[in-house]
């Protein structure tokens, strides 16, 4: 070997890759390999070239040549597991940083195994082994790094989200806050923390600090401004409210709409807060004006397969007969749950949400003292912009989806059921939110029971016929004790209800959560006084 040829060809080889002058780069690291065949170093940094470049069977096979110079380098076998990573071969890559765990590893590199294992069982969604592995990375770490890694903070605090530990989700939140205290994401995201566990008195100052140490623009001042409204709206009626808490949401999110800064989905969103804020105070003309300011116009019947779920009045009385026989066995043998379906979602606002990103040194090399820079970065951000545009189109169902559930719940409350009606066609054919659905099938009966009541286009037998058969529908998915049988059994006793079939509809709420009861208990009377009345 010459080694002068060889030194220089590594010098000029990192040079290149510093510079993110990839070929060039593979062109020294190969001409190093023209003089050292089996060197590690020039072997490890020619796979993470081409990795860079996107060229995986060109990177397997360097990395493979250097696990074939020494096949018990723990290290070799680490770097060919993170290439396998990044082609997005997962079962390979955990194949292989299982294998780079049982081998000799350098100190830095074992640890870095359990975080990689950490990462793979976070994006498989389990959650409980990634955290393990985290553990794991930081037990392992003797550099004092872990702790202060704030990409693995944030991970962390993802997955107690995902789980709904929101305590250890804060701790998470205040120690990424106490690292980067200059960073508004921090802030973002521990407000949201906090007003999921509804600290409502720190959750404020939390903004306020954000004001004061983070905000360096207008547009963050915008983000700032829109989750201090989210906290109005959200903390009214709480002690934290000064009594003005509706009013104050109001006049902000009316400013925050005319503001210069935010983009139009951001803005979008803000006019739909509005809109329910303004049904809230009663301002319900106001909120249909706001809901339809953001509809493109399209609110006809999506196209779908017309079906007939008719039943005869024997089989009505046959259901009616035996329901209450089979749902308190079911109770009994605790089949079903009474509180199913009272699941709560979190959403945060784009800008107080972590970024995931891959870690620079996911590749080791022997020469611990060249920092690698960070790989297949192209491809990286190819894959999420893919999955932004999906999660762009998703996000854009979903809001569609409820300005029409605000609608139909506003011409329902202005009595113009013959628009109520419309929309509720629409909102039951909701494929993807199970309560937007129940809630239009009941819409429908409803609105055409009360058009029929005024001669208006509907006969009684229909509308009597459209509550038969929807009853007979709740009735099947309350037997289905899943998590959606809370909202069955909720529209179901509604409707004995407004048939003025009372005995009935007090059984079923005798199923329900207390705080369901005592509401339906009153919607029961109220049915009552109203058929006296008639």
């Amino acid at each position: 070997m010459d080694i002068e040829v060889y030194n220089e060809a590594i010098a000029n080889a990192d040079l290149a890759f510093g510079n993110d002058k990839y070929e060039s780069a593979l062109k020294w690291f190969d001409k190093a390999l023209e003089e050292a065949p089996e060197d590690e170093y020039a072997l490890s940094k020619a796979g993470a070239v081409c990795v860079s470049m996107e060229r995986y069977e060109e990177a397997f096979n360097y990395f493979q040549r250097a696990l074939d110079a020494n096949p018990e380098n723990g290290d070799s076998m680490f770097n060919m597991a993170s290439a396998y990573f990044f082609a997005g071969d997962i079962p390979k890559a955990m194949d292989c940083y299982s294998k780079a765990e049982m081998m000799e590893c350098s100190e830095d590199v074992k640890a870095r195994i359990y975080y990689q294992l950490a990462m793979i069982c976070s994006l498989k969604e389990d959650y409980q082994a990634a955290l393990i592995n985290f553990q794991k990375y930081e037990d392992m770490d003797t550099t004092g790094t872990a702790a202060l890694d704030t990409d693995l903070i944030s991970e962390k605090l993802n997955i107690y989200l995902s789980l709904e530990d929101l305590d250890n989700a804060a701790k998470c939140a205040v120690q990424w806050l106490n690292l980067a205290p200059s960073d508004i994401r921090c802030y973002m995201v521990y407000f949201n923390v906090l007003m999921a566990k509804e600290d409502y008195a720190r959750a404020i100052t939390i903004l306020d600090d954000a004001l004061k140490y983070a905000v360096k623009g207008e547009n963050e001042k915008f983000a700032v401004d829109v989750s201090r409204a989210n906290y109005y709206i959200t903390a009214a009626g709480s002690q934290a409210d000064s009594g003005d808490f509706d009013e104050k949401g109001y006049e902000l999110l009316n400013q925050l709409i005319v503001s210069p800064y935010g983009s139009a989905e951001e803005k979008n969103e803000l006019v739909l807060a509005l809109a329910e804020l303004c049904i809230k105070l009663g301002k319900v003309e106001e909120a249909v004006d706001l809901l339809h300011m953001v509809t493109d116009g399209n609110t006809s019947e999506p196209e779908v397969p017309k079906t007939t779920n008719a039943v005869d009045s024997a089989e009505i009385a046959a259901m009616m007969d035996e329901d209450m026989e089979r749902m308190d066995a079911m109770l009994s043998s605790g089949e079903v749950d009474e509180n199913a379906g009272e699941y709560a979602a979190m959403n945060y606002d784009e800008s107080g949400n972590p970024v995931r990103e891959f870690p620079d040194d996911m590749f080791d090399v022997p020469r611990e003292q060249v920092k690698l820079p960070e790989l297949n970065e192209e491809a990286a951000e190819k894959a999420f912009a893919e999955l932004g545009n999906e999660m762009a189109q998703t996000r854009a169902a979903e809001f569609r989806d409820k300005v029409n559930f605000l609608l139909l719940s506003c011409y329902a409350y202005q009595e113009d059921f013959e628009k109520a009606l419309e929309y509720s066609h629409i909102v039951k054919h909701n494929p993807d939110n199970v309560h937007y659905a129940f809630f239009g099938r009941y819409s429908e009966a409803f609105c055409m029971m009360q058009l029929a009541k005024r001669n208006r286009g509907v006969t009684m037998e229909e509308a009597e016929r459209k509550y038969q058969e929807e009853i007979a529908f709740f009735r099947n998915e309350m037997m289905k004790t899943n998590e959606n049988a809370a909202y069955a059994l909720i529209f179901r006793t509604r409707m004995y209800a407004e048939l003025g079939k009372f005995t009935k509809a007090e059984e079923l709420s005798d199923l329900m959560a207390d705080s369901d009861k005592a509401a339906m208990t009153d919607y029961i009377a109220q049915c009552r006084q109203e058929m006296a009345q008639e």
